[in-house]
């Protein structure tokens, strides 16, 4: 089961910590999940490993 879910927020946890909102989960084919994030101020997808990823805190 995928930590995060559609439309939650998350950050980065590194560099700069970026926020964004989760907009699609990918399920790979080695168990773990890929998230397509609209990340603030980029006006593009990113696409993050669910260990690069936390629960937004503000």
């Amino acid at each position: 089961m995928a930590k995060f879910a559609i439309g939650e927020r998350v950050e980065k946890t590194s560099d700069d910590h970026k926020a964004g909102i989760v907009i699609a989960i990918f399920p790979t084919t080695d168990g773990n999940y890929r998230y397509a994030v609209d990340m603030e101020g980029y006006g593009a997808l990113q696409f993050f490993p669910e260990e690069k990823l936390v629960v937004h805190a503000g």
